[in-house]
């Protein structure tokens, strides 16, 4: 079973495990794209070490229908 299900039309982020969710709101709640070291600022822990989960549990989302990613590695929001 994935962690991440993919995407169908329909379906919202309540089928996400809670990180994921709380990323996605953060995502949603910016008016331009958002960074990785913005998103884990935003989150919990304001570490420079939080940075690259923080970049991979985007990166999966993203991969999955969940998430827009630019060229730039930014997040914009849907």
């Amino acid at each position: 079973m994935l962690l991440v299900p993919h995407r169908t039309e329909g379906m919202g982020v309540e089928a996400l495990p809670e990180d994921y969710q709380k990323l996605i709101a953060i995502v949603a709640g910016r008016t331009e794209p958002v960074m990785a070291k913005d998103a884990a600022r935003l989150g919990s822990e304001n570490t420079p070490a939080r940075v690259e989960p923080v970049r991979g549990q985007l990166r999966k989302p993203a991969e999955l229908g969940w998430l827009v990613r630019t060229g730039s590695g930014r997040y914009p929001p849907r």
